[in-house]
């Protein structure tokens, strides 16, 4: 298809998705026509306005509707023209903004209407142009009020009353702002649009100079403007901000010519599509900082993946040494050891966390018993100098999340606030019930939810800084002073269980962190006290272990041995498969989620469950990225500790043999 024909079609760039970001109702409350083109102007998205204007509604990746359907445009002598001498196929050739192209254009009943159009390209970041935002809107008034005004300087001299009185019929229903003006800065004649939209009387406006109503920032180009119809230019556009009465700014776009030594103007109210273009840089921009966050959520995850199973190997040897060690140097040593590496564990939580790739062992919580539970633990964390407030009713909704996960997201919070007030202050946690409407907090939830708030009167974040605080590693404290995941981990948690984090802070002022999270109708879970006792094997009982790293299977092997099973090791899901055919003893499977092969941890428990239905199968893994729901097998999280994992291997068994009767009818 050639250009004249109309434009081929194309797929969506990356840059263009920021614009299908911004919700519909949002579009529609625009009073101008708005539709956004690809790069070879398929037409992508459009408002109700442009819909009114078109007289009907076009068909979206069509690559005939701009030239055929949505812009039918018509030459001076009544031509049908092609596409390729649009304003859209000129911006979309050249990458410069048009401000202000006339076109006629015609609707499904044969009406022709004359619109003025300005078109935006959307680039990417390196600068190449990927589409195209176009506003347009009907000018047929606009066209008659300067049409008139060309007429009535033609015609009169200097009276500029006269021609004010001859002009009125026009000017007191124009909703566009008419003048007439003087190369001094001051306005000689308005029209009662003035008064309307700016709050001003006709008098006060008059005797003011131009620089009292007009924004200082926009001085410069305005003053540029001017000079060039001085110069003899005959129309310039420009668009600036002028001030209303109540102090508050409105955005104008302007056409001026000149005769006779005045200015003759009109202004369109365009406040609500500079808004609009706000707004779509402000999803572009959220966008981009969302793709970064994601990518160094996947490398942050995939390290801390690994790392778990170095860590595995580590904390189970260690576990297994604890009985055969006497030597008070040897037991301090295998102590140090332990504390290394539940510390290493507490890092890869965090950074699992923020990648939201940690496995959750998630509940229904009340808020109020859960923070008050933590006050002595907040308290420890403190120094004696910050006071602590804790105003979280009991009336506060109850959500589900990871426990322990919510309880190490505030001392995480409590330990920032705290290196952040070394002189002493104050930290209060607090928690509301709000009712969040779409796109309120970007990224979190909607309807019902909870707000847990965690401020300080500390030394506040620098503005610059604000949107950085949450990356992994970066930190404001000094080198030896935290290692920059603390806010990750709040991040990760927050965004993990269905919610997202709001930061704001002021300078000398403090900070206040917000993690909202749905509220959960479910009953609160109910507590239990562990017996370690219970989770040794009870009887012969055999476990068959799949795990592909030789030493984190020699440690699992260990650790069931301590915990009295036997155990038979293999590699992968064939290998395991293979056992369970040739044997009868096989109590439980514990496999690890991520195998060689075409058959995984899960597609295994599967087969498992399908084919022996009978043994029961417990998951590991460091990963949640495993899952795309909820698991429907019980998965214990790398790296396990001996207790830990007998809590989990006696609970899949006691299930098994609840469920067996039935499975026997």
């Amino acid at each position: 298809m050639s250009n004249d024909e109309g434009p081929g079609a194309a797929l969506p760039r990356p840059a263009l998705q920021t614009f299908l970001a911004i919700e519909q109702s949002a579009l529609d409350t625009i009073p101008t026509g708005l539709c956004v083109c690809g790069e070879t102007g398929v037409l992508l998205r459009y408002n109700q306005r442009a819909v009114e204007l078109w007289g009907r509604a076009p068909r979206l990746d069509d690559s005939t509707e701009l030239s055929r359907g949505a812009f039918r445009r018509y030459g001076p002598d009544g031509s049908l023209l092609p596409f390729s001498s649009s304003p859209v196929a000129t911006v979309l050739r050249t990458g410069e903004t048009l401000l202000g192209a006339e076109i006629t254009m015609e609707r499904p009943d044969g009406l022709r209407v004359p619109v003025l159009m300005n078109v935006a390209p959307l680039k990417s970041a390196s600068g190449q142009v990927e589409g195209a935002v176009c506003s347009f809107q009907e000018f047929t008034e606009r066209k008659r009020a300067e049409e008139e005004l060309r007429t009535l300087s033609e015609q009169l001299g200097a009276e500029v009353e006269r021609r004010t009185l001859e002009r009125d019929r026009i000017w007191n229903v124009s909703e566009d702002l008419l003048a007439v003006g003087n190369f001094d800065g001051y306005f000689i004649s308005i029209n009662p649009a003035w008064t309307r939209l700016l709050g001003w009387s006709s008098n006060e406006i008059r005797s003011m100079h131009v620089s009292e109503l007009r924004h200082p920032d926009d001085a410069p180009h305005a003053e540029e403007s001017r000079a060039r119809l001085a110069r003899g230019a005959p129309t310039v556009r420009l668009e600036n901000r002028f001030r209303h009465k109540d102090g508050s700014w409105r955005w104008l776009q302007w056409t001026m010519t000149e005769n006779d030594g005045l200015l003759y103007v009109v202004g369109r109210h365009i406040t609500a599509e500079r808004e609009a273009a706000a707004a779509l840089e402000q999803a572009q921009r959220r966008a981009a900082h969302l793709q970064k966050m994601e990518a160094i959520g996947q490398l942050t995850g995939g390290v801390a993946h690994d790392f778990n199973n170095l860590l595995m190997i580590v904390s189970g040897h260690a576990e297994g040494l604890k009985n055969r060690l006497s030597d008070p140097k040897d037991i301090r040593a295998l102590q140090a050891i332990e504390m290394a590496a539940e510390r290493g564990e507490n890092l890869t939580r965090q950074m699992l966390s923020f990648a939201r790739t940690l496995p959750l062992d998630a509940t229904v919580i009340a808020l109020a018993d859960a923070v008050s539970a933590l006050r002595d633990v907040l308290t420890g964390s403190l120094n004696v100098n910050i006071e602590l407030v804790i105003d979280v009713p009991k009336t506060t909704w109850a959500v589900r999340a990871d426990k322990s996960e919510l309880e190490l997201a505030l001392v995480n919070l409590a330990v920032n606030a705290r290196d952040a007030m070394p002189e002493g202050g104050h930290l209060t946690i607090s928690a509301g019930n709000v009712e969040l409407h779409a796109g309120e907090i970007p990224g979190g939830p909607t309807g019902e939810a909870v707000a847990l708030n965690v401020a300080d009167t500390g030394s506040g974040i620098p503005p610059e800084l604000l949107s950085r605080v949450v990356e992994p590693f970066f930190t404001t404290k000094d080198p030896d002073k935290g290692t920059g995941l603390g806010l990750t981990q709040v991040y990760g948690f927050a965004r993990q269980s269905g919610g997202n984090v709001q930061i704001t802070s002021e300078v000398g002022r403090g900070t206040k962190v917000t993690i909202y999270l749905p509220r959960s109708r479910s009953a609160v879970a109910a507590g239990s006290p562990e017996d370690t006792a219970q989770y040794r094997a009870v009887g012969d009982q055999t476990i068959l272990i799949v795990e592909d790293n030789p030493d984190v299977r020699n440690v699992a092997v260990s650790l069931f041995e301590q915990l009295g099973y036997r155990s038979i090791a293999v590699e992968s899901s064939a290998a395991a498969l293979d056992v369970l055919s040739s044997r009868l003893d096989v109590s439980l499977v514990f496999s690890d989620v991520v195998l060689p092969g075409h058959i995984d941890g899960l597609a295994l428990a599967r087969e498992i469950a399908e084919r022996y239905p009978q043994v029961p199968v417990v998951l590991t893994t460091g990963y949640a990225k495993v899952f795309d729901t909820e698991p429907e097998f019980p998965v214990l999280r790398k790296p396990y500790q001996l207790q830990a994992l007998g809590r989990v291997i006696r609970d899949a068994l006691n299930s098994s043999r609840a469920r067996r009767p039935a499975l026997a009818n």
